[in-house]
């Protein structure tokens, strides 16, 4: 997108204000690729940490902790689930979380969770059910 931006500036400033503006416009694209993208920045997420009731804790990369709630606005598809998180103390957060991130078992749980708010409850066996009844 940036580059997209910096290929319209250059289009539609002259030459002598568009060329350095074009540019500024690619490094800043970089640098947030970097920040947002890769998450290398101190504020970037490194865990999640999902409660009762929506409570969310999401752990930075610099070491502090996010504490929040999740709101109803949340996105749920086959790759993806997004997430947005109210912290009293910091407002709003987004945080997409892809399929790959996970292992396969711990995001079909995420999903269902998302859709739901509940996670899957453990079953007792069949056998164990009927010895149960006997």
């Amino acid at each position: 997108m940036h580059c997209a931006a910096a290929a319209v500036l250059f289009a539609v400033l002259p030459s002598p204000a568009g060329i350095p503006a074009a540019i500024l416009l690619i490094v800043l694209g970089t640098l947030a690729v970097r920040e947002r993208t890769l998450l290398t920045a101190a504020r970037a997420p490194a865990s999640l940490v999902i409660g009762h009731g929506g409570a969310i804790s999401l752990g930075l990369r610099d070491g502090h902790e996010l504490i929040g709630q999740v709101s109803a606005r949340r996105y749920v598809s086959r790759w993806l689930v997004v997430l947005a998180i109210e912290a009293p103390s910091r407002g709003r957060r987004t945080i997409l979380i892809a399929r790959d991130m996970l292992p396969a078992g711990e995001f079909r749980h995420l999903k269902l969770w998302a859709l739901w708010n509940a996670l899957p409850g453990s079953r007792a066996p069949r056998a164990a059910c009927a010895a149960q009844e006997a």
